[in-house]
């Protein structure tokens, strides 16, 4: 298996993900339909190309891991296939990126390219952006 055996962090080392964006190994990598709509739509990155380099470029500002998962939609239940996501920024928004690897085929997949659901965090953004946190004395 090529994931790590863990039980908190990622299944994967995301230096390992990130290599595979890079320009001379494109082929290695493959984007779900709706992760590609998704940067499009949020993120303004309409090609292949754009999310690799926004990627390998560490357009994922202050990423952060999220969790990891079995992928729910593997079509081949033999073969267990872990999902890692993570959370990160670009600009004033808050991004979402899921993505696996497949023996099988010898690919990164990148499954979830979105805006985070974590309310949490988005609340926690607003406040810090309006500069609440320090005009009520608070910490984080």
């Amino acid at each position: 298996m090529y994931y790590k055996k863990t039980k908190k962090g990622p299944s994967y080392n995301f230096s390992d993900f990130k290599k595979a964006c890079k320009e001379k190994n494109r082929n290695s990598v493959f984007i779900f339909d709706e992760a590609r709509k998704g940067a499009d739509k949020y993120f303004n990155l309409r090609t292949k190309d754009q999310i690799l380099d926004f990627i390998y470029n560490d357009g994922l500002e202050n990423r952060s891991f999220y969790n990891t998962a079995p992928w729910e939609k593997n079509p081949n239940k033999n073969s267990k296939i872990m999902v890692d996501a993570y959370e990160f920024e670009s600009g004033d928004k808050r991004g979402y990126l899921a993505f696996m690897y497949s023996e099988i085929t010898n690919k990164w997949i990148i499954k979830s390219f979105k805006l985070s659901t974590n309310a949490n965090n988005q609340i926690l953004q607003a406040i810090k952006k309006a500069d609440l946190m320090e005009k009520f004395n608070l910490e984080e």
